[in-house]
């Protein structure tokens, strides 16, 4: 990732100045040192915010010109993991809260927790808590147990607990809550190339295979509730190369394959007013944006996108008048894009052009209608946030740009349209979370 060197050496030259200064260069603690509390980033300029833990109402804020990373610094958090075998991994990270000043907003950053130290990604997804509003439940799959694992809580109160540990199980993870505050997950267990499903209705986790056939299917799984609380489910099927569409709105889980001919990689799925099913996918035989639906009775479909190739990493919501909104990476030019419509009537446009942003992201309307994009910027290894409020016009945000972060990233919007974001720090094998303040 590219750095501005100029202002990491005048950070770096300004904050061994201020220790300096403050008396710490000797091997004595100073009462009087110095901590680096906050760096915030706001067009272009780093607000540094310095604080005196011995005298908190002395302090000092000074601006340089640049950016700069966003790094905690301070309190640190240890995660201890035992393995089957018995043998235990201790990893201390840092769970320091930096608030990061951009255009789309301020947001508070920390990380949560550590997923293992293994390569890959950690497919978390991530919903409002519907009682405690400030709250988050987080869905994700730690790399090192190959366990399914649930996070939830709010910036510095954080809780974990592992959900499916039956031998590698929490791939593809999707999380959505119903009336009641419980929570539902479907995903993909490749021990046995199968979709699952959980949920903690009756007070504890209850694992249910939907659909488990000879083919490997699950892939990409997206989850959605109805206004009864009933799941519906859209997933790929990786052997016959079909997307696939699971519900138990009946009582009992039904299946339908809802297209065929190499169609349904990167799936995702919302319900409408009515309860109605839609699905953006990638149609790999043609390499574009498909869109499938059952508000007729009948599963409908259409390319949306005949860009060659777009529809990688789809999300889709649907807004109060039933309009699908959908959020895509244009592989072919490697930029976001964002789609809005219905059947036969669509508007595409480009949401952010620099090249090589967009590889992985999600969507989430507020409660207007207005779409908010998290997404990957893979060129710098950055995470980034896109809104359009109103239809003013895009604005684009960088709310991390600590090492490699923001894959596998998750949005949702709470009541007071705030945005909450999940995703991964993959450099450091963490689970990562932004609030809009």
């Amino acid at each position: 990732m590219v750095k501005k060197a100029t202002l990491i050496i005048l950070l770096s030259v300004f904050v061994f100045s201020l220790f300096f200064s403050q008396g710490c260069g000797s091997l004595g603690r100073d009462n009087n040192a110095t901590t680096i509390l906050t760096v915030a980033v706001a067009g272009g300029l780093a607000a540094v915010a310095m604080s005196n833990p011995r005298n908190p109402n002395a302090s000092t804020t000074t601006t340089i010109t640049g950016t700069t990373t966003t790094r905690p610094i301070s309190t640190t958090t240890t995660h201890t993991t035992t393995t089957g075998t018995g043998s235990t991994t201790t990893v201390t990270f840092s769970s320091t809260t930096v608030t990061v000043i951009t255009p789309g907003g301020t947001f508070n950053v920390q990380n949560i927790t550590h997923t293992g130290t293994f390569t890959g990604n950690i497919y978390c997804d991530i919903v409002m808590d519907r009682i405690n509003t400030d709250q988050v439940h987080i869905s994700y799959y730690d790399r090192l147990q190959e366990d399914l694992k649930h996070a939830w809580g709010k910036i510095d109160n954080w809780q974990t607990e592992i959900i499916d540990s039956d031998w590698d199980v929490g791939q593809y993870t999707s999380i959505a809550n119903d009336s009641n505050n419980k929570l539902h997950i479907s995903y993909y267990a490749p021990r046995d190339s199968a979709l699952a499903y959980t949920t903690n209705s009756t007070g504890s986790w209850e694992i249910t295979t939907v659909d488990d056939p000879l083919d490997d299917v699950g892939y990409f799984s997206s989850i959605a509730l109805d206004s009864n609380g009933h799941s519906h489910i859209a997933y790929y099927d990786d052997t016959s190369e079909t997307l696939r569409y699971a519900t138990n709105q009946s009582g009992s889980w039904v299946i339908q394959t809802v297209s065929i001919s190499q169609r349904g990689k990167y799936c995702s799925l919302a319900l409408d007013s009515n309860n109605k099913a839609h699905v953006s996918y990638f149609i790999e035989s043609s390499q574009n944006l498909g869109y499938a639906t059952n508000k007729n009775g009948i599963w409908d479909s259409e390319v949306i996108d005949i860009s060659v190739p777009v529809a990688w990493y789809t999300s889709i919501a649907v807004d109060n008048n039933n309009i699908a909104h959908i959020s895509y990476y244009d592989a072919a030019q490697k930029r976001l894009k964002y789609a809005f419509g219905s059947l036969g009537l669509w508007t595409v446009r480009v949401v952010d052009s620099n090249i090589g942003v967009g590889e992985q992201n999600d969507l989430a309307l507020d409660s207007t209608g207005n779409p908010h994009i998290s997404y990957y910027d893979s060129t710098n290894g950055n995470l980034k946030y896109a809104k359009n409020i109103g239809g003013s016009g895009w604005i684009l945000s960088t709310i991390d740009n600590d090492g490699n972060v923001g894959q596998d990233t998750a949005i949702t919007i709470d009541n007071n349209d705030k945005v909450h974001i999940a995703y991964y720090h993959t450099d450091e094998y963490l689970l990562r979370y932004a609030v809009q303040q």
